[in-house]
């Protein structure tokens, strides 16, 4: 009997199935489900914005990676004076220069706390305008060299002008340092006359000073004196031409 009554006590003791609990764990599911789902679409979206960034940063790495090369070859001495390579390093900066430069402001874009952010790439420009340079003067490629000059004087045209007149030196200091090579170059080659005019309107539009770029200002004008001289005299010897 008293086995019959605890096997009766332990039916009893057992709760039945509870319809709540079971709606409860279908309704949980089911949010469960949309989380997911929410989830995946929005990974979606952020996968595609991510693929396009990463092209982007791609080209860029590539770019850097270049420039990085360029730096460790010049830095040892054993970079060949590719013109095209140099050019396209200094154009890269140029563009570094412009990138650094917080436009969302409301204010002036050309201001102090502007030209701090833009210093730097600045300075950048301005070394790659001097080590580009070395490379063609260590080399003795006078005429390279000269290409080289006019280019990175039409670049350096290019740079912002800066409302303070003080954050102007370092555009002031490209010039000076690329008309002191152009005078050097010239000094062993003489260009023709389209080139010569080419680099003596480059100078003549630099800023307003003109302490640095007066020599090769005066070497230019006088080649381009002898180029007048000569077609003069040719013109001479033979009137019908």
């Amino acid at each position: 009997m008293a086995d019959e009554a605890d096997q009766r006590s332990v039916l009893v003791e057992i709760p039945e199935p509870q319809a709540k609990v079971t709606e409860r764990l279908r309704r949980s599911y089911m949010d469960i489900l949309c989380s997911r789902l929410t989830v995946t679409h929005t990974c979606s979206r952020r996968l595609r914005s991510e693929e396009r960034h990463a092209c982007n940063e791609s080209k860029h790495l590539m770019d850097t990676l270049l420039l990085a090369e360029q730096s460790v070859q010049m830095a040892s001495g054993s970079l060949t004076s590719d013109l095209s390579l140099l050019l396209h390093d200094l154009h890269q900066k140029k563009t570094s220069v412009y990138r650094s430069i917080p436009y969302s402001r409301l204010g002036s874009n050309r201001d102090a706390h502007c030209y701090r952010k833009a210093r730097p790439h600045l300075m950048a420009f301005w070394r790659a305008c001097e080590e580009g340079g070395r490379v063609f003067e260590r080399s003795g490629e006078w005429q390279k060299l000269l290409e080289f000059v006019q280019a990175a004087s039409r670049l350096s045209g290019e740079l912002p002008l800066w409302e303070t007149s003080e954050h102007n030196s370092l555009r002031q200091r490209c010039y000076n340092t690329l008309a002191a090579f152009c005078t050097t170059a010239l000094k062993k080659h003489t260009p023709n006359a389209s080139r010569a005019r080419g680099l003596l309107r480059r100078f003549r539009a630099a800023p307003a000073s003109r302490y640095g770029i007066g020599s090769c200002l005066k070497e230019l004008e006088k080649i381009l004196q002898e180029h007048q001289k000569i077609t003069l005299s040719h013109t001479q010897i033979h009137p019908s031409i």
